[in-house]
């Protein structure tokens, strides 16, 4: 594993430890989850756009000039 280091606000740091308490998990465990879902998600929503750019055509709407 390796350190990462991050700032947070601290209401969102109190969140963060009520939350873990709350949980049983400890804080680096509840970041790791975080950061483990937001770049599953993110690199599903990216693949998708890019199969998208990539294999479909689009309807364009352009705006006349007048």
């Amino acid at each position: 594993m390796q350190t990462l280091s991050v700032t947070l606000s601290a209401a969102l740091k109190e969140r963060l430890e009520a939350l873990a308490v709350e949980t049983g998990k400890t804080v680096d465990e509840c970041l790791t989850l975080a950061v483990a879902e937001f770049v599953d998600n993110w690199e599903i929503h990216m693949s998708d756009l890019h199969q998208i750019d990539d294999n479909e055509a689009r309807t364009v709407l352009n705006a006349g000039e007048e």
